[in-house]
């Protein structure tokens, strides 16, 4: 995507009133000096999505989404910053000045690639209605794809000759070198010979979430290595940051996606009437391919093939998807059949049946460990109870965690008591490194980060405030706000959102930039929950402290720091002396002692600035 200078962004903000924009959007409804909606995006009866025509920013106190404009059609038309900002520019008419002088070379590549793969992709997709695609045609009869769902997906055929698209695209006057570089052709063995990399295979062509052609996956038809075969990566192709079917997925479906292996999978899925399926294109899981899923749904269903690879393929998955926040059930199909194989023998009504008796992850894991063992088998009860206890200190919700210690309980007859007691010694086997260690990955609430580890409320609500303050000090007053984020470090921040959020104005203030709400916001955008965090806080109120009220601020988080890290300390030394565990005892209290000393050298600091 193209990118636009600051002024040309300002230009654009200046000129698309967020009210005028959302208005299009929702029906907007005036109440004192803001506007108020029913969510467009979640479901709701009673109107928590909020427009501040003042501030040009929007936050939903249902969902907890927020921004500015630009945030506002990022996720409402799912498109990316420089995508909004045109899109933007185009509705209020302001001139989109570019040419290609001030176009970057890998822009005018992509740009160029995009199009060689669109042309490629009707070649292919011609192939398969003519005469030479007849064998293709009769292959997707015979695999039960439609005529209607084929063309529903683009399908298409590469014929067998080692030079058909090679041919074709250099008479639409596209150089070799830029073919290579799209990765449909390759060089050969002589100097200025190519052949196709795909022949005498089943197309089916990926788009990415724009909609664009970034790559192919071809379908060997009968015999022949390797089966499937896909695009190389490219300026445009990274296998491991796409997802095949991502195109035709919307946010407003909230049954979740079926996560599978195989484009067949997607395409069968999609046929019966199930269309918001997914696939990893072959790929383990990786971390980027979780956070797009993330941007579409709240809940993954893993359909991965239940053979030996696609065993080590949903565990690697679990862990990836669990540290996005997502809620994960695992699809275990009898028989062993991937989706594709179970719809077209069961059909629709037995595949949901099915989907509708997945399990949870913790369910997977135990039942995971439980088919490996013989639990007649001493031996094998006590590898058993050590991989429960393991699975089981993954959850943070003490419910939870006890709702599990009974279900092993009446299925295995273990002794809740060693449960409990093999636990708590799980669970501060580990010294943090500074302060204290929190699992963020599995709350949505940012107060219930902490909530659930103390029960001092006073101690939390004035952890939140003080951070949020501090925040607000720095936004508000930036001369001496560049100041105080030298003074201080992402890790005094003990919420994960405010952490994002100080991080992106540290980095403003180490390039020597003005600290300003929009530029934060702008470092902020890819992050949709730290960006509708920051959006709440500006919406909260005015900021009172007074500007030399800083240092104080800067002062008190760093104690509030120090404070709830040792509180922390001070459990955990009581529970290894409870279950007799003296050794970690006396490295907990040696470490108390260190932080103890920080804190004093802070009241000292304190009280020569004259106290707080």
């Amino acid at each position: 995507m193209v990118f636009f200078s600051e002024n040309f962004i300002k230009e654009v903000q200046s000129k698309a009133d967020i009210v005028d924009i959302v208005s299009e959007y929702v029906s907007l409804r005036r109440r004192g000096e803001n506007y108020v909606a029913l969510c467009p995006f979640h479901s709701e009866k009673t109107p928590s999505f909020t427009v501040s025509p003042r501030k040009q920013l929007f936050y939903c106190f249902g969902c907890g989404t927020g921004g500015n404009v630009f945030n506002f059609i990022m996720k409402k038309e799912n498109l990316s910053f420089p995508e909004a900002v045109r899109f933007l520019a185009e509705k209020i008419g302001l001139e989109i000045r570019e040419n290609e002088e001030s176009l970057s070379d890998s822009f005018k590549l992509k740009r160029e690639i995009y199009n060689i793969n669109k042309m490629a992709a009707e070649f292919f997709h011609e192939n398969l209605s003519r005469k030479e695609g007849e064998r293709a045609r009769e292959y997707l009869q015979l695999r039960g794809i439609s005529l209607k769902t084929a063309e529903e997906f683009f399908l298409g055929y590469a014929l067998p000759s080692w030079d058909s698209l090679f041919n074709y695209l250099t008479k639409k006057d596209i150089s070799p070198e830029l073919i290579v570089k799209s990765g449909l052709i390759i060089p050969g063995r002589q100097k200025g010979s190519y052949y196709d990399r795909f022949r005498d295979r089943i197309i089916f062509p990926i788009k990415d979430v724009y909609g664009h052609f970034v790559g192919f996956g071809g379908r060997v038809i009968g015999q022949g290595e390797p089966k499937y075969l896909n695009s190389p990566d490219t300026p445009v192709f990274t296998k491991g940051t796409l997802l095949y079917g991502i195109d035709k997925i919307t946010r407003e479906d909230e049954k979740g996606i079926i996560l599978v292996e195989g484009y067949m999978d997607v395409i069968s899925l999609f046929q019966s009437g199930i269309n918001r399926a997914v696939a990893s294109l072959g790929t383990s899981l990786t971390e980027a391919q979780a956070k797009l899923l993330r941007r579409y749904t709240e809940e993954v269903v893993i359909a991965y093939d239940m053979d030996a690879a696609g065993r080590n393929a949903t565990l690697r998955g679990l862990e990836i998807l669990r540290e996005e926040g997502l809620n994960i059930r695992i699809l275990t199909l009898p028989e062993g059949k991937d989706p594709d194989e179970f719809l077209q023998k069961y059909g629709k009504e037995a595949f949901e049946n099915q989907l509708h008796n997945a399990k949870n992850f913790i369910e997977y894991l135990l039942d995971q460990q439980r088919e490996k063992l013989d639990l007649n088998k001493s031996v094998d009860k006590l590898k058993f109870i050590k991989k429960a206890v393991q699975i089981l200190s993954q959850i943070e919700d003490e419910i939870e965690r006890n709702f599990y210690i009974d279900r092993l309980y009446r299925q295995y007859e273990i002794p809740k008591n060693t449960l409990l007691k093999a636990l708590h010694k799980k669970r501060i086997e580990d010294i943090p490194e500074i302060g204290f260690k929190y699992k963020n990955s599995q709350f949505r609430n940012n107060n219930k980060e902490l909530r659930e580890q103390s029960p001092n409320k006073a101690l939390v609500n004035g952890i939140f405030r003080t951070e949020r303050e501090v925040l607000k000090a720095l936004i508000n007053y930036p001369e001496s706000g560049k100041k105080a984020a030298y003074k201080l470090s992402p890790i005094y921040f003990l919420y994960k959102n405010h952490k994002k959020i100080f991080s992106a104005i540290l980095e403003l203030v180490k390039k020597g930039e003005v600290i300003t709400e929009d530029k934060v916001l702008l470092a902020l955008s890819k992050d949709e929950v730290a960006a509708s965090d920051f959006t709440k806080l500006l919406m909260e109120g005015e900021f009172i402290k007074k500007e030399e009220h800083i240092e104080e601020l800067v002062l008190k988080i760093k104690q509030n720091y120090l404070k709830f890290a040792m509180k922390q300390i001070k459990e955990k030394i009581k529970k290894a002396e409870t279950i007799g565990e003296y050794n970690t005892a006396i490295n907990l209290l040696n470490y108390y002692q260190k932080l103890r000393k920080e804190m004093e050298l802070l009241k000292e600091e304190s009280a020569e600035k004259g106290g707080m």
